[in-house]
């Protein structure tokens, strides 16, 4: 376990370093920044990645890299797109091309889903959409101080805990590592933040933990089921993307034009403070990644039962979304 904390340790302590001095850099040179806040937490917890997956790699000596290194550099070329994208904003047809070559480069390294019957192009196409939609799910999240980052910690730690359940050691450093790095970033970025993440941190939190999904191992011949775990575990920003298109085409409207009919602005019309909603979120990520680590470990029935569960929970909370009134 010694290993493991020296990983974890210097995770943390190299994320708050960088974006410490990222932040003091960003304001003195007035680049990155936006309302005098810094949009460097995507660099910083970049910067952290690199370093604690390369002691990780020389203390761990990994079998095989060759999934893990393609993941880094994806990862990374989605992290220097996106600090492009927060210096001068990148249209949607360009953000599409530079998602779309990053996940065709996984695809063609290994990194995609093994589904039975569905062959190499039937998984290659699910590989892709998944990529891009959980990418993108992020992104749009990322809408309110802690938000993103405390999400992704309660994810990544779910991802965790599955690749010790079944001694999958790449996905544990990965996973480790994001654990840290969210951690040390939220001391920046709770509530007033101090320093955003900016689309270089959303995109690159965002297809960091696609791509872990997609190497983690769930289902057996046994627990069938368990091939939903991902979906599970990344259920609120799949939902909340997923409510968002629903709101806005109800509305006659584009869905992904910039608009306030996120599910945290419809809890905030409410009347709950920030800190409260993101208690709410909190809780619904943690129950959510919860449910999905258990479906790695439950019988078909449970399984079933689990998911017939958020089925039932999602269809009765979705009317009563709609009936609230957001002002765009």
């Amino acid at each position: 376990m010694l290993n493991y904390g020296i990983i974890f340790t210097s995770a943390l302590v190299l994320s708050m370093l960088f974006t410490f001095l990222l932040a003091r850099f960003s304001l003195k040179s007035k680049l990155l920044k936006t309302k005098d806040i810094p949009l460097v937490g995507g660099p910083g917890i970049g910067l952290a990645f690199i370093f604690a997956l390369g002691l990780g790699i020389f203390i761990f000596n990994l079998p095989s890299l060759n999934k893990i290194s393609a993941i880094a550099l994806a990862a990374l070329v989605m992290l220097f797109f996106g600090v492009v994208d927060d210096l001068k904003e990148l249209s949607v047809a360009h953000k599409f091309l530079i998602q779309s070559i990053c996940a065709i480069y996984l695809i063609g390294c290994g990194v995609r889903t093994q589904i039975m019957y569905l062959g190499f192009w039937g998984n290659a196409v699910i590989t892709f959409f998944w990529l891009l939609g959980v990418t993108n799910a992020f992104n749009l999240l990322d809408i309110l101080d802690g938000l993103t980052t405390g999400l992704v910690l309660i994810i990544s730690s779910a991802f965790l805990l599955i690749g010790f359940l079944t001694a999958d050691l790449g996905v544990q450093i990965l996973s480790l590592i994001l654990c840290a790095g969210s951690i040390g970033f939220l001391f920046f970025n709770l509530p007033p933040a101090k320093v955003y993440l900016g689309n270089s941190g959303s995109h690159f939190f965002g297809f960091l933990l696609a791509a872990i999904a997609l190497i983690t191992h769930y289902a057996s011949g046994k627990n069938v089921l368990a091939l939903a775990s991902p979906l599970m575990i990344l259920g609120l920003p799949i939902m909340d993307t997923a409510l968002l298109i629903i709101f806005r085409i109800i509305k006659k409207k584009l869905p992904f034009n910039k608009s306030k009919d996120h599910v945290v602005f419809k809890i905030k019309a409410l009347g709950f403070s920030p800190a409260k909603i993101l208690l709410i979120m909190y809780l619904l990520c943690f129950i959510l990644s919860a449910c999905g680590v258990i479906l790695t470990r439950a019988s078909n029935l449970l399984g079933m039962g689990i998911i017939i569960a958020v089925c039932l929970f999602s269809i009765g909370v979705l009317p009563k979304l709609i009936k609230i009134e957001v002002d765009d």
